[in-house]
């Protein structure tokens, strides 16, 4: 399935979008994720609170590139993730 495929699907608010992400971007935003956090386990709630994230965002907004939305909104997510840790251990 093309991005503007799944971009239609969320538009429509169907569920099958989320599966269509994952199934095409999720061993990529596993990957971002797991190069900046530590643990695999906060890599995966990461991922799930991005695609959470593409959910509420993409209607009304409609990205030029789902690949390059979701990779940005990963790293935005894993790099707050990673400070939150931080703080907590101080």
């Amino acid at each position: 399935m093309n991005d503007q495929d799944i971009i239609d699907l969320y538009f429509a608010r169907n569920e099958q979008a989320i599966a269509e992400t994952t199934a095409k971007y999720g061993r990529y935003c596993m990957t971002i994720a797991r190069d900046i956090l530590d643990s695999e386990q906060d890599a995966e709630e990461c991922v799930s609170d991005v695609y959470l994230k593409v959910w509420n965002s993409i209607p009304p907004d409609a990205p030029a590139s789902l690949k390059a939305y979701i990779a940005v909104l990963t790293r935005r997510l894993s790099i707050n993730r990673y400070h939150e840790s931080r703080a907590r251990r101080r």
